[in-house]
């Protein structure tokens, strides 16, 4: 089992929309738990619009963090609330091996995510390298300063980018229809599937130690 979470301490980040992709993405190559952690439910509204033609995907609405009578699956992913008390943010990542944070381009984006990764810092298993924690850059637009701003500020706080989402309308429609980029027609995902190729590899990745 690789379980996974996704996780900002600011709200907007994009944290659902990288849960809910990556578990239609995973869900072509195994089974998959998608643990809605976030009082809003938004991943459970978006899995109960699913298509059943399309890969199999369970979920549970489990806002209390109680994993008690999760399905056995061989993936997990968390979609995490935000403004996680340090108590909570160290249980939670006391259950995965994996940690993924998107932070968009904003100031505002930028601030909190400065917050929320020196409170990781705090947290002895991610100190210590026991959940690889990788960056997604979330609703970019390359031809900005803000883009390249984002790019800029991650080199300075030494984070390499696991993969750059675009700010496209394709993600909109997606989650309308409880759909995510791998079950889209090629002709329609093929400018971002690129882009989730690797996260589904930086998540598949074996061995211990942080993104780098």
């Amino acid at each position: 089992m690789i379980r996974t979470l996704v996780l900002n301490s600011k709200g907007g980040a994009g944290k659902t929309t990288v849960a809910t992709n990556l578990a239609s993405l995973l869900a072509l190559r195994g089974t998959v738990l998608l643990a809605d952690l976030d009082p809003q439910q938004s991943s459970s509204h978006w899995v109960k619009r699913r298509s059943p033609l399309l890969p199999k995907l369970n979920v549970v609405e489990d806002a209390e963090r109680d994993f008690r009578d999760y399905p056995t699956s061989d993936y997990v992913v968390m979609d995490a609330p935000a403004g996680l008390k340090k108590k909570r943010l160290e249980d939670m990542l006391g259950e995965v091996e994996v940690l993924l944070v998107p932070i968009g381009p904003s100031l505002f984006d930028l601030d909190a995510s400065q917050l929320f990764l020196q409170k990781l810092e705090e947290i002895k298993r991610y100190r210590k390298g026991k959940v690889r924690m990788g960056v997604i850059a979330n609703r970019v637009n390359a031809r900005t300063r803000g883009a390249q701003h984002l790019q800029s500020v991650l080199s300075e706080w030494n984070l390499s980018v696991v993969a750059t989402l675009r700010d496209s309308q394709i993600y909109v429609r997606a989650a309308q229809c409880g759909a995510g980029i791998a079950d889209l027609r090629a002709a329609e995902n093929r400018n971002e599937l690129p882009q989730w190729v690797r996260i589904l590899n930086f998540v598949m990745e074996d061995g211990g130690g942080r993104g780098t």
